[in-house]
């Protein structure tokens, strides 16, 4: 039984059922259809047969009242009697039953509509119209065609749906799956093969979910252990007497449990806090406020209002993230926000020296540094920013790139989908 979920010996056994109806239903139309003339079984050449072997069986008194009978009860068919060896017609050519009929019957086809002339044994003449029934295809063939064209189509869609159904699912699968909640088992249907990808694919999320979940584990008792000894370094630094090492040392214990922090909320993926309908303009123009209260030169030129469903502490993390990165490494930043139909897309333009085209994609990468420097210099960040960033726009059904500024420089562009603030209250009272 094993061998019948091969997806070949499937396929093979389909295509083998689809070619035997198919030869039966064409079987069975010829042996059904009407014979070609002269075949034994032509019932049309064995009606005339036997009414002209009657005919002349008889007496010529009694034909007129068998001929009369003859063509009251075959309507298609009708025989005229002449006397004997008056001409009735001239010309034709033999019948192709001829051999059929008693000797002394002669019989002529004078045209293809079935037109005979002919005499009897005894020399009486006769005419006699029988037409034929005009080759067609007969009623039973069309409707075994259109059986066979009905299975051939239920069997080839059944073949379609119970084979490419698994397969579609399983790409569904892998196309949903992610870290940020427990992957379903697939169910273990279809053919052979498609069961053992299915099972390969569930103990690959099994697997995937248990390092995920040690690695959550070991990152909160990373953390855990780290922001212990990193408090009490922080303690002591309180009795250094030195102001200028003191302040040093603050710092450098800031920036590692910063790192500490960017880290773990990477890694931990996060982003995904309540979700409420929130102006983004009001966020935007509170973030670049708080870059302008220290002493940033950047600006906000935008919409008044625009609304998004979003987590408002995600987002806020994400576009500080963005400015930040046009404050440290470019100059006078400035913050856009454009409406469209269906998205708010927000500009974080600044006027450095830009990114390479050829490693954009790649500054979107976890602990990648644009400056080759970089590694060695504790002023600047641990190239998490941009990571961060991305992974809080995507969890929003957004997009982030990073785009050349006309004149030098870099434009971050996120993009996220718009809500109808009066819509969602609407369907949140449903």
């Amino acid at each position: 039984m094993s061998a019948l979920r091969n997806i070949n010996v499937q396929l093979a056994l389909l295509l083998l059922l689809c070619v035997g109806l198919f030869h039966a239903a064409v079987t069975t139309i010829i042996f059904l259809s009407e014979p070609a003339p002269g075949h034994p079984r032509d019932l049309h050449a064995s009606i005339v047969v036997a009414a002209l072997t009657a005919l002349d069986a008889a007496s010529v008194a009694e034909r007129p009242a068998i001929a009369t009978a003859f063509n009251a009860n075959l309507p298609e068919f009708h025989v005229a009697l002449s006397e004997p060896d008056v001409a009735a017609r001239n010309g034709g050519h033999s019948a192709h039953f001829q051999s059929r009929l008693p000797v002394g019957i002669e019989i002529k086809v004078h045209d293809e509509d079935g037109q005979f002339s002919g005499s009897f044994h005894d020399g009486q003449k006769f005419l006699l119209d029988a037409p034929g029934r005009h080759p067609g295809f007969p009623r039973f063939a069309i409707i075994t065609l259109g059986f066979v064209a009905i299975s051939l189509f239920v069997f080839s869609l059944w073949a379609a749906l119970s084979l490419t159904r698994p397969l579609t699912n399983f790409a569904n699968a892998v196309e949903s799956f992610g870290l940020d909640s427990v992957p379903a088992q697939l169910a273990e249907t279809g053919p052979e093969e498609v069961r053992k990808a299915t099972r390969a694919f569930n103990r690959m999320q099994r697997r995937i979910a248990e390092m995920a979940s040690q690695r959550t584990r070991m990152l909160t008792s990373v953390s855990h252990d780290l922001r212990t000894p990193i408090t009490r370094m922080r303690l002591r630094a309180e009795y250094i007497e030195s102001s200028d090492t003191k302040a040093k040392l603050l710092r450098d214990l800031d920036q590692m449990e910063a790192m500490v922090g960017g880290c773990l909320d990477y890694l931990r993926g996060s982003f995904q806090q309540e979700v409420v309908a929130l102006d983004l303009a009001s966020l935007l123009q509170a973030i670049v406020d708080q870059f302008v209260d220290v002493g940033a030169p950047a600006r906000y030129d935008g919409v008044d209002h625009v609304n998004v469903l979003g987590s408002p502490d995600d987002l806020q993390r994400a576009f500080s993230n963005l400015i930040d990165n046009a404050v440290k490494y470019g100059e006078s930043p400035e913050v856009r926000l454009i409406e469209s139909d269906d998205a708010a897309v927000v500009e974080v333009v600044d006027s450095g020296p830009g990114i390479p085209q050829a490693k954009r994609e790649l500054m979107l990468e976890p602990f990648e540094r644009g400056d080759a420097g970089a590694s060695s210099n504790t002023n600047e960040g641990f190239g998490l920013g941009l990571a961060i960033a991305r992974a809080i726009v995507e969890a929003h059904c957004g997009r982030l790139t990073l785009n050349e500024r006309t004149g030098g420089g870099l434009i971050a562009r996120v993009s996220l989908p718009k809500t109808d603030l009066e819509t969602n209250r609407n369907e949140t009272s449903k």
